[in-house]
């Protein structure tokens, strides 16, 4: 499976370690068991035993790779497969070499596959199956003594729970990033929901005014020709007005402070799981031409890491020099070429109609964004 900003690279190693560590469990309980009957007599049965522990092995492996995909079989036909399962292994033991040990481990397996395939509501195949397990150890034992059925069973019992403890912990992981790309939705979100509140800040107003007074010359169309050309006029100016402030707002020329954007980035990018920090070097006043720049290229960024990227540390370097003002942002999460370069492209004509650059760095470990701005631009 190709990683992309839903599925973090971490996760997928994970899921394909738990799958071929359960499948060279499975493996080596096969040969374990299948080693034991080859002495069994007569040849029959001894090939029924090997049949009967390798498809039980086979059938855990389908359910095991069935639980790590996420997905759940229908409850009654894994209740239906472990207690076949169960009855022929249970059969089996009672012509099985003395001690039984081999045999309850496939069952332990099959029980532990069952578990890690089904919902809450049926978890009481568990405790069932743990009682099976016991009873074929003690079958399949012929020894005098309890100790032997007893270690077989508490074998039987670490085996299953170590096998369906991998499945557990890759599903806590799941859930865990699950959580975190919801923490990024929401910081995105937030985001869009504070850029809609500027938009509706600036032109909720223009637009009352200019529905009143294009109202008011309909009316005074008949009785004040002339009152109402003036009011239809002041409609145009006001709906120019509304024009320039949306294209600011857009374009982002509003008075915010680029040390405001800094600090919401790394509020919202803290707030979506990311480490983030901000550096600073030197602090001579800057433009507002200079910090809207800049101000633009922080959000942009922002939204590229939220929207296209597997960060997990953030940072943004501020440094002010006699060559100018440099921004960097970078990230710990590159993924490829996934996003559209529309955004930063647009932003590099913009620093570059200013006399600055805007320039691009990826290496397999970081993705770096860097804005320069030469010294008259800024002051």
């Amino acid at each position: 499976m190709k990683p992309t900003a839903r599925t973090s690279t971490g996760l997928v190693a994970l899921r394909r370690l738990t799958w071929w560590g359960t499948l060279c469990c499975l493996v080596f309980i096969a040969v374990l068991a299948v080693s034991e009957a080859l002495p069994v007599r007569p040849a029959a049965v001894r090939l029924l035993m090997i049949v009967t522990v390798l498809g039980v092995c086979a059938v855990a492996a389908r359910y095991f790779a069935v639980a790590i995909q996420g997905a759940r079989p229908p409850g009654w036909r894994l209740a239906a497969v472990a207690a076949a399962a169960g009855g022929g292994i249970l059969a089996l033991s009672r012509v099985a070499a003395e001690g039984g040990f081999p045999w309850v481990l496939p069952l332990a397996a099959l029980i532990a596959a069952v578990c890690a395939g089904v919902d809450r509501s049926w978890r009481w195949v568990l405790p069932a199956g743990a009682a099976v397990t016991a009873a074929s150890s003690a079958i399949g034992s012929a020894a005098s003594s309890w100790t032997v059925p007893a270690t077989n069973a508490a074998l039987a019992v670490v085996c299953a729970l170590g096998l369906y403890s991998q499945v557990w912990v890759l599903r806590v992981v799941q859930r865990l990033d699950r959580a975190h790309h919801l923490e990024r939705d929401a910081a995105l979100a937030e985001e869009r929901l504070r850029f809609a509140a500027d938009l509706h800040d600036i032109q909720g107003h223009s637009l009352q005014v200019i529905a009143l007074k294009s109202e008011l010359a309909e009316r005074l169309a008949a009785a004040d020709p002339a009152r109402a050309v003036a009011e239809m006029r002041d409609v145009q100016a006001l709906a120019r007005q509304a024009l320039g402030d949306t294209r600011e707002v857009v374009r982002g020329y509003r008075a915010v402070s680029l040390d405001t954007e800094i600090a919401n980035a790394v509020r919202v990018l803290n707030a979506a799981g990311i480490e983030s920090t901000c550096e600073r070097s030197g602090a001579p006043p800057l433009s507002i031409a200079t910090e809207n720049l800049l101000g633009l290229v922080v959000r942009e960024c922002t939204t590229n890491v939220l929207r296209h990227s597997a960060a997990r540390r953030c940072t943004v370097s501020l440094g002010c020099g006699p060559d100018g003002v440099r921004l960097r942002f970078s990230n710990d999460g590159p993924l490829g070429e996934t996003a559209a370069p529309g955004g930063l492209a647009v932003l590099a004509d913009r620093l570059a109609a200013a006399g600055g650059r805007l320039d691009r760095t990826r290496t397999e470990t970081e993705f770096a964004v860097s804005a320069h701005l030469p010294a008259e631009a800024h002051t």
